[in-house]
């Protein structure tokens, strides 16, 4: 099953005022949806490292004065950070929409412009040198690692825009095109030349060294839309008498070499929506390892089925002492039309059989009670069922105890049966109708998924779905595609839901993640003025409890760059300074600032007397107050819970130093995009499948949700990273997201060994 990229509705009115061709505005809709789903985690990362760097850089500082400022262009980051992804998503979506829109020519009279990554000649300051180093270097860098794919691409947005192809200089989603977006909207809020240049080194690490991935799926999406789908790029490539040998030259025993494989995406869609795999590829490689000499069968449907009834026989051949007579006799093998009235007749009685092993039995006693005792399945048709059966026992391998999912696959037997005894390239074709609706109710029953992840409505939508087909004629591949459209509306409204649902859990996962930051920023400068000022111990107990609230509050309230914060720390100096005399100093309570504080404190939910009393001590040199004691007060103020006292709370309890193995998972963690799946041990030695929703690079914290967007817990990225490491949480990749992709290749897997003679002792 394909995803399904949106627009959004500003996006729709986008491309509307664009007026484009219809199939054109769909096909661009589809991959600005592509381009926010998959960029939308890398660009809130990017400003997200930004903060985590500048704060780092703030905690090593040397002296106050550089540390001052560093948390000053910080502040000057806020505003940027809280809308930079959507500005960033937006700018692509304008230029996707204005794809057929001329490029602006320059004036005849004007100089030309210089070359892409060239510097002209003139006076500019030295930031404004640095700055175009480094964006060249960006842009080079990666238009030299995604050469192919932005070639590829560019030919087939120019078939959208009717021009010539787009090269790396003018195609919207290559490097250049983004790292100006970046520029422009930096300058636009008029960000510091060092906050600039550390804004451009997070976006390449975060966005442009994934964007090969958002690149490839661009050209997946449109090759599957049908726009230039067998394009290749083979650059030229002077072949001299050596190199045309090393190009020919097979290897290990005749077989060619092989391009190396791109390492796999993580599995973000829900429900397993992962792209499908190519079973033709699969056979392939299974034939050759099996070391058939048969001809390369990827793209040929005829040969790819012989090359799979050849590996079938020979694992026969391997498990059996006389391999003759296991071939039904020729004068008896009775013609797939009559087999296909016999299963018609099954389907009809809407009997599940426990197996496709006893549908065999029973379809072969039914057989021969009609044709005689000597009656036989053809060999192709006996083929095809024998590897139904491998296949159908790895699908039920891989399901959990649930009485619903397991009736409605043993229903699908006999349709199952009827279409691969028909269509020659059920087994061998890359996308088939039957499977994917075979991937679809096997996934409700999948053994990863608990109690609570099962949608009820989803498996009557199915049972539905499934009954209507056992009224039709299976052997169409049309009957199957309309049953499964019926799952999938169901399952894109289910979809909806838990986006809905994970939204609500992400939005409060990234406000418990503003209270921790600005707990933490308060504690910071109440640590300053203590060690500074150095007020009495209790004085500094009250500010870490008490008064770290307030700061908290107005910092999370109205930000680090607001008057209402350079009050509330100019309110926590003069606390420090005050306390910080001698009991017996002449002066006596600061009246002014014990009503700041009271009233600071109100705002925090304490009460009036309470609040009074940590304002009397907060305003008094030494911090005495005859009217309260010491013992009733923390009493009172350990009672309370205090502001952001949670968040804290759920931050990583592990101990000691991330070995090697982990500190790797750890960082491929950091780069992992949000929605990520992981196959997470429960604790009872069984998996449950939860998504990596948001994770922060600031506090480490991470959000997982099951597959039907509901919380499962908040977690840490050292905690998951260490789970990863122990082999108790396994990342999924796309290749490895379909289950019934991955039964088929363990099905080829059993065929090759058994080929092979030194598989175990299994039925083939």
């Amino acid at each position: 099953m394909s995803a399904v990229f949106s627009p959004t509705p500003a996006d729709n009115a986008r491309l509307a005022a664009a007026d484009l061709p219809p199939r054109v505005r769909g096909l661009l809709g589809a991959l600005i949806g592509l381009c926010r789903q998959t960029l939308i985690a890398p660009l809130i990362l990017t400003v997200e490292a930004l903060e985590q760097t500048l704060l780092h850089d703030a905690d090593r500082a040397r002296n106050p004065l550089q540390q001052a400022e560093l948390m000053a262009q910080r502040g000057q980051l806020q505003a940027f950070a809280g809308h930079f992804p959507d500005r960033m998503l937006d700018a692509v979506a304008d230029a996707l929409a204005r794809l057929r829109e001329p490029a602006a020519a320059p004036a005849a009279s004007s100089t030309p412009p210089p070359l892409p990554g060239m510097l002209g000649l003139s006076l500019v300051a030295e930031h404004d040198v640095d700055r175009d180093l480094l964006l060249t270097e960006m842009v080079r860098r990666e238009t030299l690692r995604s050469t192919n794919t932005l070639n590829l691409l560019g030919q087939r947005l120019a078939v959208l825009a009717a021009a010539p192809a787009f090269d790396a200089e003018t195609l919207p989603l290559a490097p250049q095109a983004l790292c100006a977006m970046v520029r422009r909207l930096a300058e636009q809020d008029a960000l510091g030349a060092e906050v600039q240049l550390a804004l451009y080194r997070s976006f390449e690490r975060q966005v442009l060294e994934r964007l090969g991935d958002v690149l490839d799926r661009a050209n997946a999406l449109l090759s599957q839309q049908g726009v230039l789908p067998g394009l290749v790029y083979t650059p030229y490539l002077a072949r001299s008498s050596s190199t045309r040998r090393i190009i020919t030259q097979s290897v290990g025993g005749g077989r060619a070499t092989q391009p190396a494989k791109r390492t796999a995406a993580p599995l973000t869609g829900w429900n397993g929506s992962a792209p499908s795999g190519s079973w033709s590829n699969l056979l392939q490689e299974a034939v050759q390892e099996a070391g058939s000499a048969g001809p390369a069968v990827a793209g040929v449907t005829s040969a790819s089925a012989t090359a799979l009834h050849d590996l079938l026989q020979q694992a026969r051949q391997a498990r059996q002492s006389h391999p003759a007579s296991a071939a039904p006799a020729p004068h008896a093998a009775i013609p797939s039309a009559a087999v296909d009235a016999v299963l018609a007749r099954l389907q009809a009685q809407s009997s599940a059989a426990t197996g496709v092993a006893d549908l065999q039995a029973a379809l072969v006693a039914q057989l021969r009670s009609e044709h005689g005792a000597q009656a036989q399945l053809g060999s192709h048709d006996r083929d095809n069922l024998d590897l139904l059966r491998l296949l159908m026992q790895q699908v039920q391998q891989r399901q959990r105890p649930d009485p619903v999912p397991a009736a409605l696959l043993a229903r699908l037997q006999v349709p199952l049966a009827r279409a691969a005894i028909a269509d020659p390239g059920f087994f061998v074709r890359d996308e088939h109708p039957a499977r994917e609706l075979l991937n679809q109710v096997a996934e409700a029953g999948a053994s990863w998924l608990g109690d609570d992840d099962v949608d009820p409505q989803l498996l009557q939508r199915m049972a539905q779905s499934v009954q209507g087909l056992l009224g039709q004629d299976a052997r169409a591949p049309e009957a199957f595609a309309t049953a499964n459209e019926d799952v999938q509306q169901h399952q894109r409204a289910a979809v909806h839901r838990a986006e809905l649902t994970e939204r609500r859990h992400v939005e409060a996962a990234r406000g418990k993640e503003r209270l921790e930051l600005a707990r933490r920023q308060a504690n910071a400068q109440i640590d300053q003025c203590c060690d500074t000022q150095a007020p009495p111990r209790f004085v500094q107990t009250l500010l870490r409890q008490a008064w770290a609230d307030a700061l908290t509050l107005t910092r999370l309230r109205h930000g680090d760059d607001s008057p209402q914060w350079q009050e509330r720390l100019q309110q926590t100096a003069r606390i420090a300074a005050v306390t910080a005399q001698a009991v017996d100093a002449a002066a006596g309570i600061d009246a002014a600032l014990a009503t700041e504080v009271e009233a600071a404190l109100v705002q925090v939910g304490y009460h009036a007397e309470e609040a009074a009393a940590v304002a009397r001590r907060l305003a008094t040199p030494g911090g005495e107050d005859e009217s309260t004691s010491r013992t009733e007060l923390s009493a009172r103020l350990k009672s309370r819970a205090r502001l952001g006292e949670q968040a804290a709370i759920s931050a990583s309890t592990a101990s000691g130093p991330r070995s090697s193995a982990e500190e790797a998972a750890y960082q491929q963690l950091c780069a992992l995009p949000f929605g990520s799946w992981f196959d997470i041990d429960s604790g009872d030695g069984t998996l449950r499948r939860q998504r990596l929703s948001w994770y922060s690079l600031l506090t480490g914290h991470a959000l997982l949700v099951n597959p039907r967007g509901q919380k499962v817990a908040d977690t840490d990225l050292d905690t998951l990273a260490r789970q990863i490491s122990a082999g108790r949480a396994q990342l999924i990749t796309e290749d490895k997201g379909r289950l019934v992709d991955r039964a088929w290749q363990a099905s080829l897997d059993t065929l090759r060994e058994l080929a092979g003679g030194h598989a175990p002792e299994t039925s083939a």
